[in-house]
């Protein structure tokens, strides 16, 4: 038991130092809560709502039938700048720009063909692009049916001929009560399977940021105190106490697992009020890949201490190294964009697994079997890494 007492009391000691320091708060918790805010609105595309796509409008007098396209394209989520009524100021260039020729309505009415006509910059982004011209051909669909049922005209009395050619106002009349009618045929869409969405946002940003910078911070406060511990001889006089060699590193392993539990709970816990996070519905799930990733995290900054053998060296190597796996684990974009082969390489860092975990239960909703895989393999890395720490701080 007492050597169970004192693997606690040398990693309290650790996180009470941690605490002591005044830089600490800015460096655990500002900083981090800073970058979730600025990354969280950088790639902010609706937090799981579908993005809206926009156009500008160059309408050169379609008439009625103009108005009833845009009003189809509004109905579909398009977001219309009027070029006539908020003209383009500057170099900007519109990169998606919708021109409705002159005379439109008359000359549909009386049978011509009538062109209309997207404009796309080159260097556009071709995915919105496509939804764009999708959603205008929708439209035209919508409203090229309206208007032929519209053009319908039934002999209601002996005045009216078959043939006859129907007035611009009662067209639009009777187009104004299809449009107000409810459809004759929906079309549901939901997902199928475990399809999922890209993480945008805040489901992004909070959970790369936090799983980035906990092994960052970590690894540059934990380094560090273990490194001033080696070269002002108290480790040498620690493992020399009538203790376990053992129970002394692993109590070093225990202090840097509770900086960065303490980190991560913080933080997720700001992340809730402060940015609308959902934490899940799996506090369990949450828990066991909290205290996984961050043994991996105290496991591998005892590591790099070990090797290591002055503060500047544990600050560069602890901000390179973190700045590392986060590209590998997907914490600075998400996972998804990154090419197959990237992503196969990154399976073999722990920032790959947590983030994999914290996306099951916090974007997903995932239960706790979700991050069972990621927290198995993330205390995989802690074996691995609290092996070599405590081989080489046994030869110290």
């Amino acid at each position: 038991m007492s050597a169970l007492r004192q693997v606690f009391a040398l990693g309290w000691n650790d996180l009470r130092l941690t605490l002591k320091d005044r830089q600490a708060f800015i460096w655990l918790l500002l900083m981090p809560v800073g970058m979730m805010w600025i990354f969280g609105l950088a790639f902010n595309m609706g937090d799981g709502e579908e993005p809206r796509v926009y156009l500008c409008l160059d309408d050169r007098g379609s008439g009625w039938l103009g108005t009833a396209l845009i009003a189809e394209l509004d109905a579909d989520q398009i977001d219309i700048r009027d070029l006539q009524a908020e003209p383009i100021e500057g170099d900007w260039q519109p990169p998606w720009t919708l021109v409705l020729p002159s005379g439109m309505t008359e000359k549909v009415l009386a049978g011509e063909s009538v062109e209309v006509r997207l404009e796309v910059d080159p260097e556009a982004n071709q995915q919105f692009e496509m939804s764009a011209e999708f959603a205008i051909r929708r439209a035209l669909v919508r409203v090229t049916g309206r208007l032929l049922a519209s053009e319908l005209s039934p002999k209601e009395d002996g005045d009216v001929e078959a043939d006859d050619v129907v007035s611009v106002a009662a067209v639009e009349a009777r187009y104004e009560e299809l449009a107000a009618e409810a459809p004759l045929v929906t079309l549901d869409v939901s997902r199928a399977g475990r399809g999922r969405p890209v993480p945008t946002g805040f489901a992004q940003s909070v959970p790369g940021v936090l799983t980035a910078i906990v092994l960052m911070m970590t690894l540059i406060y934990g380094g560090i105190f273990l490194i001033t511990e080696k070269n002002a001889g108290m480790l040498r006089r620690q493992l020399s106490l009538p203790i376990p060699r053992l129970a002394v590193i692993v109590g070093k392993i225990f202090g840097r697992l509770l900086i960065a539990s303490a980190q991560i709970v913080v933080l997720l816990t700001i992340s809730v009020f402060a940015f609308g996070i959902d934490l899940g519905n799996s506090p369990a799930g949450l828990l066991l890949l909290i205290m996984s990733y961050a043994l991996a995290a105290a496991s591998l900054t005892t590591l790099v201490g070990a090797f290591l053998t002055t503060t500047e060296q544990v600050s560069t190597v602890g901000w390179l190294l973190a700045m590392a796996l986060g590209f590998l684990g997907g914490c600075w974009w998400p996972f998804e964009v990154m090419p197959p082969w990237l992503q196969t390489i990154a399976h073999g860092v722990p920032t790959t697994w947590a983030m994999k975990g914290f996306h099951s239960l916090i974007s997903y909703g995932y239960g706790i079997e979700s991050v069972l895989m990621p927290s198995l393999a993330l205390l995989g890395f802690s074996a691995v890494f609290a092996a070599l720490a405590i081989r080489l701080l046994r030869d110290h």
